[in-house]
């Protein structure tokens, strides 16, 4: 009788360890999964007319837009990536914080402004852009950028804590390609516009990129 219950525990421990085997498996192949889709860029292709709000939703709980620019110079767009579901009270973007430089025309902008012509706007065919990831690492990448811009209202004390969160944010990364554009001839001496682009976007979520590194780059080594 004995050694028919010591069999019967060993069936069950045996059965019990090929459960435990098969959801240790289960677990393994979720997470490596979870890798893939971060290590592989979402890519997209879109067409907009100007004016017009382009919106996609990419995965990662995030939507990629084209806002139309305020100023009507020519048209044109600025770059941004949305939380699907952001706070109600408190609008935010993800680019913005995550791509200097700060004050001026930069890789966001997509649009004849800041002195750009709408031909010169659209003749640079290739946007390089930054993004945090979340909701609270937008709030810590707003005050580490505020410390980095004006840095005589920091301690230095915060400016050591500043620098240890800055390493910790990781950043995705996008590109927008203009595959082609049209631009309307400005009307009663108006300036020209970009009445309409397509485009194509390749956005990148895996953790190679922080804030820090994007803040403060490295320089290229010095090969003589």
């Amino acid at each position: 009788m004995l050694s028919r219950f010591l069999v019967t525990i060993a069936a069950g421990g045996l059965a019990l360890g090929a459960v435990g085997s098969i959801l240790q498996g289960n677990t393994a192949r979720k997470d490596q999964t979870h890798a893939l889709e971060a290590s592989s860029p979402v890519r997209l292709t879109g067409e907009v007319l100007r004016g017009q709000i382009y919106e996609h939703e990419v995965g990662h709980n995030m939507v990629f837009r084209l806002t139309p620019t305020v100023s009507d110079e020519g048209g044109g767009w600025v770059i941004g990536m949305l939380p699907l579901a952001g706070p109600a009270d408190e609008p935010l973007e993800f680019v913005e914080v995550a791509t200097p430089p700060y004050h001026g025309y930069n890789q966001r902008y997509l649009g004849a402004t800041a002195g750009y012509s709408a031909r010169e706007a659209v003749a640079v065919t290739l946007r390089q852009f930054y993004f945090v990831q979340s909701v609270a690492d937008q709030h810590i990448a707003s005050e580490v950028v505020n410390a980095f811009l004006y840095p005589s209202s920091v301690s230095d004390d915060e400016k050591s804590r500043i620098r240890t969160e800055s390493a910790g944010i990781e950043l995705g990364s996008g590109q927008l390609h203009i595959l082609r554009s049209r631009i309307a001839p400005g009307k009663a001496g108006g300036p020209d516009t970009i009445a309409w682009l397509k485009f194509e976007v390749a956005l990148d979520f895996s953790p190679s990129i922080t804030l820090q590194s994007v803040l403060a780059p490295r320089p290229a080594p010095n090969h003589r």
